[in-house]
C-alpha cells in the first residue's frame, strides 16, 4: 500500500498539559471494539472505573462526559488518567490515533494532522514554506475494493495535482486562486450530476484538466472575476454567520470568537466594513500564505470523498467559506486590538474553526445542505462575495 503525508507530519509531538486547549473536552470520544474488549477484560479498581464510564448507545460506545463536557478522565492538570497510570498503550484507538486523520482509497492511504488541534495549527501555519507532499510503501493485504484502478479515481488525482499547483502559485492572489478552484469544482460537479458513463465522465474531467493547465484559459477565466458591491459582501457574511450560528457548539471558547464577530458584522455600517476590509488587506502581509496553507489542507483532506459521495463543490464551497469566516474573525480581533493582530491569535481561530466544523458530523451535514441549497454558495456568487474581502 503507497502511504501519503503532508512534509510536516512527523514533525508533530503533543504538548500534553502546556497545550492551550484539550482533545478530551465538548466531545464524544468513540471506543472501538478491540478497545472495548480490553477494557471489559481490565481488573483492578481502575478497570471497573473504566466500564462505569462506558456509554453504550445505538451509534456506538463513547467515553461519558461530566458536567463540564470533560473526558471522565481527564484530570485537573489536563493529562489522561489513564496514560498517567496505564501508560499510552491502555488508550483507545481515537485517541491514539488524534489529531491524526486519513482515508484510504484500497491501495492509497492518505494520512495528515487536523487543524483542530493547537499544535498542529502551529506547525502548519508559523512557516511560509508550501506544503509538500512524502510517499512511502507499507506490505499490507490487498483490498477487497480499491478505488485507485479506476480510471475516474485516477484522473480526479490528476485533477487534484494541477490543483495544488494553482493554490500554490504565488504569482496569483489568494482570491484568484479560490475563484479558479471554485470554477474548477463547478465545472466537474456539472459533469459528475450529467447523465454521462463512467468512460465519458472521465473524458469530460480530462478535458477539464487540461484546460486548467493552460495559463491563457487561466488568465481569461479571472478576467471576468470584478469587483462587486461592498453591500453585497456584508450580507453575505451576515447571511454566513446567521446560520452558522445555529449549529452544535463543540467547544465554549468559540461562542465568544464567533459572537463578537457576529457581533461587529450585524452592528458596523457598510462604510465601516469597506474601511476595515482595505485596512487589514494593507496590514496583513501573512493572509496570502495562510490561506494557501488552508486551502492545501481541506483540499487535500476532503476533495477526493467525493470517490464516495459524487459531491466535489460543496467541499470547495466549504474550503473557500472557512476562509471568509476565518478571515471575518481576524479582522474583527484586528479592529478590536487596535490594528495588531499576533501569529497566536489566528491560530486560535483556525483551530478552533476546525474543531467546530471538522468535528462534528451534524455540522458539516448541515453546512452541505445549505451549500447546495442556498443562492448566494453557487459559483459567482461565492466568486463576487470574494473580491472584497480576499
Amino acid at each position: 500500500m503507497k502511504v501519503r503525508v503532508p512534509h510536516y507530519y512527523d514533525s508533530f509531538s503533543c504538548t500534553g498539559s502546556a497545550c492551550p486547549d484539550t482533545c478530551c473536552v465538548g466531545w464524544m470520544i468513540e471506543i472501538d471494539d478491540e478497545s472495548y474488549e480490553r477494557f471489559m477484560k481490565m481488573e483492578g479498581e481502575f478497570g471497573e472505573r473504566i466500564r462505569k464510564n462506558i456509554l453504550e448507545r445505538e451509534d456506538g460506545r463513547f467515553f461519558a462526559l461530566n458536567e463540564n463536557g470533560r473526558c471522565a478522565f481527564l484530570n485537573q492538570d489536563n493529562l489522561c488518567e489513564m496514560v498517567v497510570k496505564l501508560g499510552d498503550k491502555s488508550l483507545c484507538a481515537l485517541c491514539d490515533n488524534y489529531p491524526r486523520v486519513g482515508e484510504e482509497y484500497g491501495d492509497l492511504r492518505e494520512m495528515g494532522l487536523s487543524l483542530s488541534c493547537p499544535e498542529v495549527s502551529k506547525l502548519v501555519f508559523s512557516s511560509k514554506e508550501p506544503i509538500r507532499f512524502g510517499e512511502w510503501f507499507t506490505e499490507e493485504e490487498e483490498p477487497e475494493i480499491d478505488y485507485t484502478k479506476d480510471a475516474l479515481f485516477q484522473v480526479l488525482m490528476d485533477l487534484r495535482d494541477v490543483l495544488f499547483g494553482i493554490l500554490q502559485n504565488r504569482e496569483m492572489t489568494i482570491m484568484e486562486r479560490a475563484s479558479l478552484y471554485i470554477m474548477m469544482a463547478s465545472n466537474v460537479q456539472n459533469v459528475l450530476d450529467g447523465d454521462l458513463d463512467s468512460n465519458e465522465m472521465v473524458r469530460e474531467i480530462a478535458k477539464i484538466e487540461e484546460k486548467f493547465l493552460n495559463s491563457e484559459y487561466l488568465k481569461k477565466s479571472l478576467s471576468s472575476v470584478k469587483g462587486t458591491d461592498c453591500t453585497i459582501t456584508l450580507d453575505f457574511l451576515r447571511n454566513t454567520f446567521e446560520f452558522m450560528d445555529g449549529l452544535e457548539i463543540i467547544n465554549e471558547k468559540w461562542i465568544h470568537l464567533f459572537h463578537d464577530a457576529k457581533k461587529w458584522l450585524f452592528e458596523c455600517e457598510t462604510e465601516q466594513f469597506s474601511k476595515a476590509q482595505q485596512g487589514f488587506k494593507t496590514f496583513d502581509k501573512e493572509w496570502e500564505y495562510i490561506s494557501e496553507h488552508l486551502m492545501v489542507y481541506y483540499v487535500y483532506r476532503y476533495f477526493m470523498k467525493m470517490i464516495f459521495d459524487g459531491d466535489l463543490y460543496s467541499k470547495a464551497v466549504m474550503c473557500v467559506m472557512a476562509l471568509m469566516v476565518i478571515r471575518e474573525i481576524n479582522v474583527t480581533k484586528w479592529c478590536q486590538n487596535n490594528g495588531e493582530l499576533s501569529l497566536e491569535e489566528r491560530i486560535y481561530a483556525m483551530y478552533l474553526f476546525s474543531k467546530e466544523i471538522e468535528h462534528c458530523e451534524e455540522n458539516m451535514e448541515q453546512l452541505v445542505e445549505e451549500f447546495w441549497d442556498k443562492d448566494i454558495y453557487q459559483p459567482q456568487s461565492i466568486i463576487n462575495n470574494m473580491t472584497n474581502i480576499l
